[in-house]
């Protein structure tokens, strides 16, 4: 027996009734409908409304169609009996219905405000740690994960230990999975055990493939020609590189990385994206200094099931109880949608109005950001929180590792750069941004770059 969900990207889901009954159908599952996937970026494209919860089946859907077409290789399945590969399925189909379960509200921007060492003593008080440790692996494999991971790993074996041993699923292998490891392999298991956890973390993995392709589709922005089907039939393994694509995706894979580089620049990092992102991240940090208990706490996202609605409400009501606050400014900007002007849009325009070297530039502003906004404020004689210097909202996201993508051949396998499959195109990283208030661009931009002539003694 099973569920088709319907889904704008994938068509119809198929998930078998005990993940249905056991995962989808629960209370800490379906909070994700309530956590947009892109924070605050639907203020910029009025679509993209789209929730981590529909992310998760569509990762759940991938990683199962891409796992079915591996078992049909006999490259994959020789010397590995079918209740093995039985078991491999199963956990990565948990993992990817699971690999997000730890989102707090506003996904990423609300991260800042866990508690990484309360959730890693959580953890080694539940036996991951120990598991870890167990299976060979150093604890920064625990400690190096995102906040988001971390929060996930508990939920998985607090919330859904029993259910997935119900399934016969081992909790801690779930949370191998999410984290980038099978503990079954790091313990001289199969090498197929290694290549479920790089299904869903890896520069190939579904998790990446389903918001690439999600993103765009509800966005509307449009910036991508590649074919999925084709790269999902491109999937394939070999025992020592582990997840590669096969020459099918030869067709296809140019398209895939410059749809995912204009993806990141023209969503993800579109000036008035970071903006509104930005905005809401600095409501959240007023409103952590304004009253006692902090925005976001992992007893809140386990417990009280908050998510985009329960701390947008809160917001609210802060900000009518302190009317004459920040936040109340900022609050009143984000509902009326009120944005500050950037000083330049993109890399060309950058690039014209920055009379310096702008790599030197570039990282002077980032590094001296709070500096630099005191500084811009007093000159401009407004508030500093009517100034921002920005690069990114969400700087993990940055595309440089496609290029590691690997491409079977001949019982080899070489990546991406290797076969110059991108060309002579350097990976673009993020420019910073400077928000403030109309009419005080240029006025902004000709201090900012004085002040650096001033500090660096001259042109660099």
């Amino acid at each position: 027996m099973s569920t088709q969900i319907k889904d704008p990207v994938h068509g119809y889901i198929e998930l078998d009734q005990p993940l249905v009954d056991r995962i989808v159908d629960t209370r800490a599952f379906q909070r994700l409908r309530y956590v947009r996937q892109l924070s605050a970026t639907h203020l910029v494209y009025p679509g993209a409304n789209h929730t981590r919860f529909e992310h998760s089946l569509g990762v759940y859907h991938l990683g199962r169609t891409v796992f079915e077409k591996l078992r049909g290789q006999s490259y994959f399945t020789r010397n590995t009996d079918s209740d093995s590969l039985d078991e491999i399925q199963r956990t990565l189909e948990c993992a990817c219905l699971l690999h997000d379960i730890g989102h707090p509200p506003f996904s990423h921007l609300a991260e800042q405000f866990l508690d990484r060492e309360v959730l890693y003593d959580r953890l080694e008080d539940a036996g991951l740690v120990g598991a870890f440790v167990e299976a060979g692996l150093d604890e920064s494999a625990i400690r190096t994960a995102s906040s988001h991971e971390l929060l996930g790993c508990l939920i998985i074996i607090e919330e859904f230990g029993e259910a997935l041993q119900a399934l016969g699923v081992d909790p801690y292998e779930v949370c191998g999975y999410v984290l980038g490891y099978s503990l079954v392999f790091e313990r001289s298991g199969p090498w197929q055990y290694g290549l479920g956890a790089q299904l869903l973390h890896s520069p190939i993995d579904v998790d990446r493939l389903d918001y690439i392709t999600r993103d765009n589709r509800m966005t509307g922005a449009d910036v991508l020609s590649f074919d999925t089907s084709r790269m999902v039939d491109a999937y394939t393994a070999h025992p020592e590189e582990g997840l590669a694509l096969s020459e099918k995706a030869l067709s296809t894979i140019g398209n895939y990385l410059e749809g995912r580089i204009a993806l990141y620049m023209w969503v993800t990092q579109h000036h008035k994206s970071v903006y509104a992102n930005v905005l809401l991240r600095e409501m959240l940090e007023e409103l952590d200094s304004i009253t006692a208990v902090r925005p976001v706490t992992i007893d809140q996202v386990i417990g009280d099931e908050i998510d985009d609605n329960t701390l947008m409400e809160r917001l609210r009501k802060t900000a009518r109880e302190h009317p004459e606050s920040t936040l109340a400014a900022l609050y009143d900007r984000f509902r009326t949608r009120r944005f500050h002007k950037t000083c330049w849009k993109h890399r060309i325009a950058y690039a014209d109005r920055v009379d310096a070297d702008r790599e030197a530039f570039g990282q002077w502003l980032v590094g001296n950001a709070t500096r630099l906004e005191e500084l811009l404020a007093s000159e401009l004689d407004v508030p500093t929180h009517e100034v921002w210097i920005e690069r990114s909202y969400v700087p993990e996201y940055e595309p440089g590792e496609l290029r590691d993508i690997p491409i079977a051949y001949g019982g080899t396998t070489r990546s991406v750069g290797d076969w110059g499959l991108y060309g002579e195109r350097a990976f673009d990283t993020p420019i910073p941004f400077v928000f403030v208030p109309d009419g005080e661009k240029k006025r902004a931009t000709k201090t900012l770059v004085g002040q650096f002539h001033t500090e660096y003694g001259g042109r660099t």
